[in-house]
This record gives C-alpha cells, sequence and structure tokens, in this order.
C-alpha cells in the first residue's frame, strides 16, 4: 500500500523508489487496458512480452514526436490511445519523480508550503499531482485539456490503496476539469498552497512569437491565486528547446512580481539567471540519478532512449519576502556581496564534475555574482578530505579561502582552502 510521508519527513530514496515501484501495477493496468491488453499481469509471458513491444514502438513514435519539430507538443497526444498507454508506462514515472525530488528538496530547504489546496495546470494523467498527494496534500484539482488522460488519473489516484486513503484521517480529495489552457480567460480563484505546472508550459503557444509574454501572463495570473507563503512549481524537460524558455519565464516573473515573489530552489537567490547571459547554447537543469527497473528499463531502450537518470529545469517561486523567511536564509547560501571578497564562492553547483589536462576537476557553480567555477588537483589532500570529489549537480555550497585562477570568478581549492555543503541535492 503507497502511505503518505509524514509532514515532517522529506523523502528518501528508498521512499520514492518503493513509492513507485507500489504505483507501477496500477499504471500497468490502466495502460494495457487502453490497448484491449487488460489484465496485463494475467497476460503469460510470450503475451506480456508481445504487448511490452507494442508499447515500447509508441513510445518511440511519441518521445520523437515530442522531441526535434515537436509536432506532438500541445497537440492532442492523449487521445490516442497507443500514445496516452505508452505515457503512462513511461513518462508517467518520469515526471512524478521529478515532481518528488523537487518537492523534497523543497522541503529539505524548509520552503515546502502547507499542502492543504493544490491545483495541478496541464495535469495530463496526474503525475505530478500524485506527487503532492504523496507529500501530504490534503485537496488537489487537476486541469488539462484531455478528457481522457484526466478520466486515467481520476482512476488511478481515486483508488483507495494507491494513495493509502486508510493511513489517513481525511483526503486526498481530487477533482478535475477540462481547460483549454491556452484560452482560459479566469483560472480557479484558489487561494492554492501550491500550484504545478509539469511539462506543461513550453506546450503552450509553441509557434507564437510572443509565447513568452503569454505564458508570463497565464502563470502571472496564477501566482495571484497563491495563498500567502504559497508556491508556485514549474518543472519542464532539460533540452535546450525548452529549457531555455522556462528559466526565462522564471526571469520574467520574478521581474513582474519582484515585490511578492522570490526564487525558493533551486537557485541560490532571486537574482536574473546567468545561464541566459553565457549562451544561446547553455542550459542549467537538475539531474538526479536513477536506475530504473523493468519493464521501464526495457521500454526505454526499445525507444532508443538512453535512461540513467532523472534530469529537470525547474524552479519553484514562493510567495512573499525571502528576507523575512529566517529559517530559508539559513538553508540557502547568501552569497557574497559586491564581488568575492576573502576569496568566499556561495553558490549552487549546475555541472558535472569535469576533468580538464592538468588534472584539476573543475565544477561550474551558480554563485552571486554570476556563473563561477571552483577547480582543485585531483590528488589526496585537502580537496578530498573536504568532500570536493564528491560534490554532485544541485549541491549548495560554501568555499573559503579560496586561489584566484586566471579569469575572473575562477577559484581554486588549496590546502588552506575550506568546504561547507550546505544542501545535498536529493536522490531518486
Amino acid at each position: 500500500m503507497i502511505q503518505a510521508l509524514p509532514a515532517d519527513k522529506a523523502a528518501k530514496k528508498t521512499d520514492l523508489q518503493s513509492l513507485l515501484a507500489s504505483l507501477y501495477p496500477h499504471l500497468l493496468y490502466l495502460a494495457f487496458g487502453l490497448q484491449g491488453e487488460n489484465p496485463f499481469l494475467n497476460l503469460d509471458a510470450g503475451g506480456q512480452a508481445r504487448a511490452a513491444r507494442g508499447a515500447g514502438q509508441s513510445l518511440r513514435r511519441l518521445q520523437r514526436g515530442l522531441t526535434g519539430a515537436r509536432e506532438f507538443a500541445g497537440a492532442a497526444y492523449f487521445s490516442r490511445p497507443e500514445f496516452l498507454s505508452a505515457y503512462l508506462l513511461y513518462y508517467w514515472p518520469v515526471s512524478f519523480l521529478q515532481t518528488s525530488l523537487a518537492l523534497a528538496e523543497l522541503r529539505a530547504r524548509g520552503a515546502m508550503p502547507r499542502l492543504g489546496s493544490i491545483l495541478d495546470l496541464g495535469a495530463g494523467p496526474g503525475p505530478a499531482a500524485a506527487a503532492a498527494a504523496i507529500f501530504g496534500a490534503e485537496k488537489l484539482l487537476l486541469l488539462d485539456q484531455s478528457q481522457e488522460a484526466l478520466h486515467q488519473a481520476l482512476t488511478l489516484l481515486r483508488t483507495p490503496t494507491v494513495m493509502g486513503k486508510a493511513s489517513r484521517k481525511t483526503g486526498p480529495l481530487f477533482s478535475a476539469g477540462i481547460a483549454d489552457l491556452e484560452n482560459q480567460e479566469h483560472l480557479p480563484e484558489g487561494p492554492f498552497d501550491l500550484i504545478i505546472a509539469c511539462h506543461s508550459a513550453n506546450e503552450l503557444w509553441k509557434q507564437d512569437t510572443q509565447a513568452l509574454d503569454k505564458r508570463a501572463r497565464l502563470f502571472g495570473q496564477a501566482a495571484e491565486r497563491l495563498s500567502e507563503d504559497g508556491v508556485l512549481l514549474i518543472l519542464e524537460p532539460a533540452a535546450l528547446v525548452t529549457s531555455r524558455p522556462a528559466l526565462a519565464l522564471r526571469d520574467r516573473l520574478l521581474r513582474d512580481f519582484s515585490d511578492s515573489l522570490y526564487c525558493a530552489a533551486p537557485c541560490p537567490d532571486s537574482q536574473p539567471c546567468p545561464i541566459l547571459a553565457a549562451g544561446e547554447g547553455r542550459n542549467c537543469h537538475s539531474t538526479w540519478a536513477w536506475e530504473p527497473y523493468e519493464p521501464i528499463a526495457a521500454l526505454a531502450a526499445a525507444a532508443g532512449l538512453d535512461r540513467d537518470s532523472v534530469k529537470a529545469t525547474w524552479f519553484a517561486l514562493k510567495k512573499g519576502s525571502a528576507a523575512v523567511h529566517t529559517s530559508e536564509a539559513k538553508a540557502i547560501p547568501a552569497g557574497s556581496t559586491g564581488g568575492l571578497p576573502g576569496r568566499r564562492l556561495s553558490g549552487r553547483v549546475i555541472s558535472e564534475p569535469m576533468l580538464n589536462k592538468a588534472g584539476r576537476l573543475r565544477y561550474i557553480l551558480c554563485a552571486k555574482p554570476g556563473l563561477a567555477t571552483l577547480s582543485a588537483k585531483k590528488e589526496k589532500g585537502a580537496a578530498g578530505t573536504a568532500g570536493f570529489f564528491s560534490l554532485r549537480r544541485g549541491d549548495m555550497i560554501e568555499a573559503f579561502a579560496l586561489e584566484p585562477r586566471g579569469e575572473e570568478n575562477n577559484f581554486g581549492f588549496v590546502q588552506k582552502s575550506e568546504l561547507k555543503i550546505v544542501l545535498r541535492a536529493p536522490d531518486a
């Protein structure tokens, strides 16, 4: 049985893996029911293999339609049973993990809002709503233009054994509504403690030259529906074509609501994203290691997908002022004022470790002055003892007594340097 996580406990790796494993038989049942293979679990091995191969081919077509020319993005692909089935089998678990891991980081930072009322914009078959429910959400409203996707979502989410309703005094309560977000004049009034848009913003006004303005208006309206201390959580695929527009949307919303919103995660602060100024070929995303189990791994292989991690570009904007939220101010490094006095660097690791020809391991950080690099000689010494070589993308750090190296904001970790890991990125 799926159990909702206690309100004071962050989702750990084993929790998410076991939760997803418990959910997956229900996804199998729904997905293959759409293909007339219901119940899948009662098929013999040959029947299951044939059904899985067919799902892999559909997944490949869906994946190709959502990338490259992206002809499926924003289209009614959930109306085709084979694509909705493939989504349930593969993209649903991925989106569930992405949302869960973002919520886990919000909780670790002390920025999780009260999860009383939640709005899921572009909910599809409900993976983000399921993640919010697992974290203790009480009442959830799902909006999407696909009636069939919402039907599958409610069928899954309202199953008593799925959300562990027997272990909770009330709820979670789920409701859904048909909504074309591009033509939605008014969002539900709320207020909502959490508003989620998981992989839906990039599909809105896809071919429109005014896409950023229109998305900003829609999600600005969403921000106005937040309760006090409420959070707007937007997650997008990590591909360049979706990541950079997401970062631009982050900056626009923070500019337009500078007096009422601040970036609670994953960025170190609410300053304009330095990646956008670094060049058209740069993006920023979280990467969480993940070893998918069967049949997810087989589906990925059949579709030609290399799946050894979960990736997303995401941001969480919280209603209020960062200055008055002292618990969050302690969790998030404050950075340096006016450059890097005292050779101090504070920020978030936004790259994998990179080894150069000189034998130095280097990370790129998003820091208060902008992008910076921190490197160390890959040998025994202070860096190894301090945990430098164990840093991962998404970790928040503070480093002191650094050595300037070459260009501005490039620093080296030397014998006298110190490293403090302020926050570890969560694991899948």
